[in-house]
């Protein structure tokens, strides 16, 4: 769809619960803010 937008936003990878749900977190707002458009 969007290539550009997609490599966007990178992971850390790191594998631990915690830090994976913050990263998920971190990662649909960058989605919603760069390819969801709600108008």
């Amino acid at each position: 769809w969007k290539p550009a937008i997609y490599n966007g936003f990178k992971k850390a990878s790191k594998h631990e619960a915690l830090a994976d749900i913050y990263e998920s977190i971190e990662e649909l707002k960058y989605y919603r803010e760069h390819f969801i458009k709600l108008d």
